[in-house]
């Protein structure tokens, strides 16, 4: 029983931390964290200054007014958020191949597209390899080599 309970714990810590990490993640997408902002200021005043902010005094219909525009930049943010991800998944989804004629001197032109496992990798296809670059920002950085198993009969 002595042995359970630090499991327990441990899964329940887990649990806890998975949702608050996906509360948070909900707050930062849909940019929440404004209104959420705002009402702690509104609950700064009510615990200071003592006021009523739902009735329909000035100071209410003034906070209610910065609630409301607070929501609008949530909502904005949210759709400049959704609008940039999906241009980014467009640009994503588009391949870059080359596929070039060379000469007997010159060599092998590679074929370039992106990894359709990692997206942040660009792949050059060689005949007997792939060689791997991490794409970061405007930069391709080498990741490594990988080469093609030859097909046919093995002795």
């Amino acid at each position: 029983m002595g042995a359970a309970i630090p499991n327990i714990l441990r899964a329940v810590y887990k649990a806890v931390s998975a949702v608050l990490a996906l509360i948070f993640k909900i707050i930062a997408y849909f940019g929440l964290y404004i209104p959420l902002l705002y009402l702690g200021y509104g609950g700064i005043m009510v615990l200071i200054f003592k006021i009523r902010l739902f009735d329909m005094s000035l100071y209410s219909s003034l906070y209610m007014i910065g609630l409301v525009l607070s929501v609008a930049a949530a909502v904005i943010l949210t759709f400049r958020t959704g609008l940039g991800r999906f241009m980014r998944y467009r640009e994503q989804k588009n391949v870059v191949e080359y596929r070039g004629a060379r000469s007997r001197k010159a060599p092998e032109a590679p074929k370039i597209y992106k990894s359709k496992v990692n997206r942040g990798m660009i792949v050059y296809e060689y005949e007997n390899r792939f060689d791997l670059y991490e794409q970061r920002g405007d930069r391709l950085i080498y990741a490594g080599t990988e080469y093609k198993r030859k097909r046919g009969r093995r002795w």
